[in-house]
């Protein structure tokens, strides 16, 4: 989220205040990634990168029409510029899809949330695991391809969500929440269940069961190719990816049966596809065909 940040209270010293901090998550554990990011704010043809903190928090200084304010008293009024921010993240490590979200502070000093009409947000930017991500032994593992029934197209960031099928429908604990990459690829990793982590390391204890849930409407990049850098595809919007629409997994290619309860062995990798597919694709490519509704 947008927020602000002190950086000094010595009385002898001028106080200085980032306008803008943000915190990013791993979608598949929820903790704080701390290192290895480049965050960019861009506005007026400017672009300005965010500090890392020692706490994992990347804040900003001196933001375009907010510089009077980094300096604010905390009593006297000020007038402000409302400029929207495009903020870009990347990660050196490639373990996460790079993203993009705008944000303002037309409020300040509130904070202004990310993605406001996304209420599932909450307080937190989260980053999703890359098919190329280095893998976890003590990790559940999810993969397969996403494709676009009709026409065999990738379901470029197609939102996949994870639930214990255990529980009602209705209040399920949401496990892990992923996307698809531009070709399709995708890659869900999470911990374990805490009951199945002694199957890991002792015999083979019961299999795992889950939904998996997809949302998926074609969303739009937010900044056009031309202006990315070498090698970059495109650059997804966070606020867009959410905001898709249910769409169906498809159990068989042609049927319209919905992608059935789906089990895990401890351990082991689940590779998700859809069964009587069509040459010339073919069953071990693990293809999962997608079906708008």
């Amino acid at each position: 989220m947008t927020a602000l940040a002190k950086i000094s209270v010595d009385p002898y010293v001028v106080t200085r205040t980032a306008i803008g901090a943000l915190r990013f998550v791993d979608a598949g554990t929820g903790l704080t990634v701390t290192d290895g990011l480049s965050v960019i704010a861009r506005v007026r043809g400017k672009a300005i990168s965010a500090i890392p903190s020692h706490r994992g928090v990347y804040l900003f200084h001196q933001l375009p029409g907010l510089n009077e304010v980094s300096y604010w008293d905390g009593v006297t009024k000020i007038a402000l510029t409302p400029y929207e921010f495009n903020i870009e993240v990347r990660d050196s490590s490639r373990r996460y899809f790079p993203t993009t979200f705008k944000t303002s502070f037309p409020d300040w000093p509130e904070a202004t949330p990310i993605c406001p009409e996304v209420t599932t947000l909450g307080m937190k930017v989260p980053l999703y695991s890359a098919p190329w991500r280095s893998q976890r032994g003590d990790f559940a593992l999810i993969r397969g391809t996403l494709l676009v029934k009709p026409g065999n197209r990738p379901a470029a960031w197609a939102l996949l969500r994870v639930f214990r099928e255990a529980e009602p429908p209705a209040t399920a604990t949401l496990m892990v929440e992923g996307v698809a990459g531009p070709d399709g690829e995708f890659m869900l990793m999470f911990p374990w269940p805490n009951e199945y982590l002694q199957s890991l390391i002792g015999p083979k204890g019961p299999r795992w069961t889950f939904s998996i849930k997809a949302k998926y409407d074609l969303p739009d990049p937010h900044i056009p190719q031309d202006e990315l850098p070498d090698g970059e595809n495109m650059l997804p919007e966070l606020c867009s990816i959410l905001k898709q629409k249910p769409a169906k997994l498809l159990a068989e290619f042609n049927s319209s049966a919905e992608l059935p309860v789906q089990e895990m062995i401890p351990g082991q990798t689940l590779f998700l596809k859809t069964s009587k597919i069509p040459p010339p694709l073919m069953p071990e490519q693990n293809i999962l065909y997608l079906e708008t509704t």
